[in-house]
């Protein structure tokens, strides 16, 4: 069925799964370097040559450098070399603004799980960085990419994992309005992996802020039961400690559930998780700091701003554990 865009698609895209988190440190002891063959990426460390531990941060499906700039600077000061990886841009052609990044993909469509090996070769050469030990810090879609990479790479040593799902889901873009239910999300190898299909998300997008998303995933989740194992990121692969963050009134997916299948799941297997849940808080969990205006987030902002000052000192404490920067 044709379906007529509206400015209020972008708009809505662009606000969905967004990354919130702390308030960039200040950078005048922080070097920032360019990595080769990645145009966008960066690193953020100490000055110096001592050896850091990787952290790499995946953004959410805000897409661009956001997160990276937000948090590399605070990761470089815990003693990380800590590396902002853009691999999307929003581009919503004549309803959006340019996208930053053009030579990103635009639309959030069979991402490549299997760019982080080549991010960790490029990074291998550089001083002061120490890809033998190797975390990842990932939100919502950030959050969902970086547990697929672990469950795939046995060199991942530690994964922190904000507002996650258990299930690879379906893609989303320009391109797709018309052909909803066919494509990924992300791919290894070349090879798009299996994804829990959406309901409603293209009509989602058009009704702007009034959209349920969590509603657009559960159902979805709902009407597919026979594509759950196959679209079920298979965390007990990742033989490494993970640390999962949610909340209970999470308005873009159910990430509660989604920590409760992947705690029992690892449990079985005799895997370290840690999980904090929060069931007052929403989506904005990432960071530290006060109530912020995160109307899509879910819970308030009072209750957001108490678990992430609860959880942050928790989050600080595993990486260092797990990476011993």
């Amino acid at each position: 069925m044709s379906i007529r865009l509206t400015r209020r698609l972008f708009a809505a895209a662009s606000a969905a799964f967004l990354m919130a988190g702390a308030t960039p440190a200040l950078a005048q002891d922080v070097t920032e370097r360019p990595i080769e063959g990645f145009a966008h990426a960066k690193v953020w460390s100490l000055a110096g040559d001592q050896a850091r531990p990787v952290m790499v941060i995946l953004h959410g499906a805000d897409g661009n450098d956001e997160a990276g700039r937000r948090f590399g600077p605070i990761l470089a000061r815990m003693g990380y070399a800590a590396v902002g990886l853009p691999y999307y841009s929003p581009n919503w052609g004549d309803y959006g603004p340019p996208p930053m990044f053009p030579d990103l993909p635009g639309s959030f469509i069979d991402i490549r799980v299997d760019q982080l090996a080549e991010l960790r070769e490029a990074l291998r050469p550089m001083p002061g960085v120490d890809v033998e030990r190797f975390g990842l810090f990932g939100a919502s879609k950030g959050a969902e990419f970086a547990l697929i990479a672990a469950s795939r790479y046995p060199w991942i040593d530690s994964v922190v994992a904000y507002a996650p799902t258990d299930v690879v889901w379906e893609g989303w873009g320009l391109e797709m309005v018309e052909a909803e239910g066919t494509r990924s999300s992300f791919s290894f190898d070349g090879q798009p992996l299996p994804f829990m299909p959406y309901r409603g998300f293209v009509e989602g997008l058009l009704a702007g802020p009034a959209a349920d998303l969590r509603a657009i995933h559960a159902n979805g989740r709902a009407d597919h039961p026979d594509r759950e194992e196959a679209a079920r990121i298979p965390v007990e692969r990742f033989a490494g400690p993970l640390l999962v963050v949610a909340g209970g009134l999470d308005a873009q997916w159910d990430a509660t559930d989604a920590v409760t299948a992947i705690v029992a799941t690892r449990e079985i297997a005799g895997l370290e998780t840690v999980a904090l849940v929060y069931p007052e808080a929403g989506h904005d969990l990432v960071g530290d700091g006060g109530p912020r205006d995160t109307p899509r987030s879910g819970g308030t902002p009072e209750a957001n701003a108490a678990a992430r000052q609860d959880a942050w000192p928790q989050v600080v404490a595993f990486m260092a554990r797990t990476l011993n920067p």
